[in-house]
């Protein structure tokens, strides 16, 4: 195997172990610069009503420009071998906007990147606006980084069809820009896992903030709104701060989570949603449904770890397995909560556990805990005086 991922790593070794082929398709030498439209410091561009197939590499590359309009284009590359295809590529440019269009690519559909060009300083991403496209992606369809050089912000992702990608979207912060003030809204998803060498695990969304290299700046991810999303998955969704730094002000909203058997060999999921690192979050309107008895890997409906200033609202969804002892909201390492007006379903063993004594001011209140074998459970006894339940 030529080279090591190390943005997924731990996935190489997950399939390795698996008894998995390690073989996988590469980006040809000749292709390195094979871009199908590449667009440069422009203002006032329009893109419509073409047909772009099989491309080698990048579709359409948007750098440094202002006043972009795409709308009314389909984009088709092969999903195996289109190693690098992604469809539209927004970056360092501004006042874009992307709508009505179809994208089924090997890579990611629509990402937003900021790089620097030409020896200049790299210039932000802002005032984006993609609505009403069709999405499918062997990567991520709707992504934001990985090469985040300058800031990235007010950016609304709506009213998108996502069907049969590895990831539906995603947020990946590494080279110290702060992205921020940003809308995936009015979303339906459904997942299928692909071949070991892509990003992505089949699930709803992927948000991460860390350091490309030890040298490189830590960036920041704030404000961050999920609303309106219908999600058929077979993965873990995650958002995940730095240790060194949280991410800020995350709200999910109004989402349903269906949770399909992880069909692939190399078995990946464990969470419905895992959150570390963040403060300042909101969970509103969650519904986690399991869809079989037959996934062992299973665990959490709802993680939660290093998180302070949260509220968890009108949340309903149990343990991935009905006979096992996992709760279906597990909380470490939590301060300044609120857990209210939620609905443990039939076959919720424990509802709520607090995982340790680095627990604090939390409040527990108009929670439906009837149907649930253990309502509220703690590691440790000396948890019970941080709790205000009522």
């Amino acid at each position: 195997m030529k080279g090591l991922d190390t943005d997924i790593s731990k996935e190489i070794e997950l399939a390795r172990a698996a008894g998995v082929e390690m073989k996988r398709y590469y980006r040809k030498p000749q292709a390195m610069n094979t871009f199908l439209f590449v667009i440069n410091d422009c203002e006032n561009f329009s893109l419509s009503g073409i047909t772009l197939l099989n491309s080698p590499l990048w579709n359409v590359r948007i750098n440094d420009c202002r006043r972009v309009f795409i709308h009314e284009i389909s984009i088709y590359s092969d999903l195996e071998r289109g190693v690098n295809s992604d469809g539209i590529d927004i970056c360092s440019s501004s006042d874009v906007t992307i709508s009505n269009s179809i994208i089924e690519t090997g890579d990611d559909s629509i990402v937003l990147k900021t790089i620097a060009r030409n020896g200049k300083k790299a210039n932000p991403c802002e005032n984006i606006i993609v609505s009403n496209c069709i999405l499918t992606s062997s990567s991520t369809a709707l992504m934001i980084g990985t090469e985040t050089e300058a800031d990235i912000r007010h950016v609304h992702f709506s009213n998108c069809v996502i069907r049969n990608s590895n990831k539906g979207f995603g947020i990946n912060v590494q080279d110290g820009a702060t992205v921020s003030d940003i809308v995936f809204s009015n979303l339906t998803i459904d997942t299928n896992r692909r071949h070991w060498n892509w990003w992505g695990s089949a699930e709803m969304c992927k948000f991460i903030l860390f350091q490309r290299k030890p040298t490189s700046a830590l960036g920041i991810i704030k404000n961050i709104t999920v609303q309106h999303v219908v999600a058929h998955v077979r993965g873990t969704s995650t958002i995940t701060g730095d240790k060194a730094r949280s991410m800020e002000n995350i709200s999910f909203t109004d989402i349903q989570i269906f949770m399909l058997e992880d069909n692939a060999k190399d078995k990946r999921v464990s969470h419905a949603l895992s959150i570390e690192n963040v403060k300042e979050l909101a969970l509103t309107g969650i519904k986690i449904k399991w869809m079989t008895d037959e996934e062992k890997n299973w665990k959490s409906a709802v993680q939660l770890k290093n998180i302070h200033d949260f509220t968890i609202d009108d949340f309903s969804g149990r343990q991935g397995i009905v006979s096992s002892t996992t709760a279906a909201i597990n909380l470490e390492k939590v301060t300044d909560g609120t857990i209210r007006n939620c609905n443990a379903p039939n076959g919720t063993g424990t509802f709520i556990y607090f995982n340790g004594n680095e627990v604090k001011d939390i409040r527990l209140y108009n929670n439906n805990i009837k149907k649930a074998t253990n309502g509220i459970l703690c590691e440790q006894k000396e948890t019970w005086k941080e709790l205000d339940v009522k």
